[in-house]
């Protein structure tokens, strides 16, 4: 019973993790986006490029992260057959 709950509290601490990198890499992006909207006319600067990547950046690291993570757990939980 409590390696099963050990195991449910790794794997939703693994999740709230991604989902922290896709929150993160969410407000790059929209903050990229609102810093283009600052102006006359809407341009796209060294300044909002740098945002996206990172925004994009840290999406891509959180979903890596996610998948290592998971396998991990899913090594170190494994039940034996038998």
């Amino acid at each position: 019973m409590r390696d099963r709950l050990a195991m449910e509290r790794t794997r939703m601490a693994n999740q709230r993790t991604f989902l922290s990198y896709v929150r993160t890499g969410i407000y790059f992006n929209a903050t990229a986006l609102g810093f283009s909207y600052l102006g006359d006319k809407v341009r796209f600067g060294w300044l909002e490029w740098s945002l996206s990547g990172v925004g994009i950046l840290l999406v891509i690291i959180g979903i890596i992260s996610f998948f290592v993570m998971r396998s991990k757990i899913l090594k170190t939980y494994a039940e034996p057959d038998g």
